[in-house]
C-alpha cells in the first residue's frame, strides 16, 4: 500500500491575482484556490491545526482544514502559514 505523497499548502492573507484583497491557498506548482474577502486581516494556527483567518476585530471569519493525514502547521507571520499533509 502506498504512504501517499506529502504536500505543502501555502496559505496567506494578500492581494489576490484580480487585485483585490483576500485569502489566497497554494502548492509551490499551482494555486488550489483564492477568494475575495476585504475583511481578512491575519491568520493564526489553531491548537488543533487548523488555520483561522480572521478580520480587522480579532474574530474568526473561517477556519480551513485540509485533506489528508496533516503533519504539520507552521505559522510563518501573522499573514502566511503553511500546512504540510499526506494525501
Amino acid at each position: 500500500m502506498s504512504q501517499g505523497r506529502e504536500v505543502t499548502i501555502t496559505i496567506r492573507v494578500t492581494t489576490i491575482r484580480d487585485g483585490t484583497h483576500g485569502i489566497s491557498m497554494a502548492m509551490p506548482d499551482r494555486l488550489v484556490g483564492e477568494w475575495a474577502d476585504s475583511g481578512a486581516r491575519s491568520l493564526a494556527v489553531t491548537d488543533e491545526c487548523g488555520v483561522r483567518i480572521c478580520g480587522d476585530d480579532g474574530v474568526e471569519r473561517y477556519l480551513l482544514t485540509m485533506p489528508g493525514t496533516l503533519l504539520r502547521v507552521r505559522q510563518l507571520s501573522d499573514t502566511e502559514a503553511t500546512v504540510v499533509v499526506r494525501l
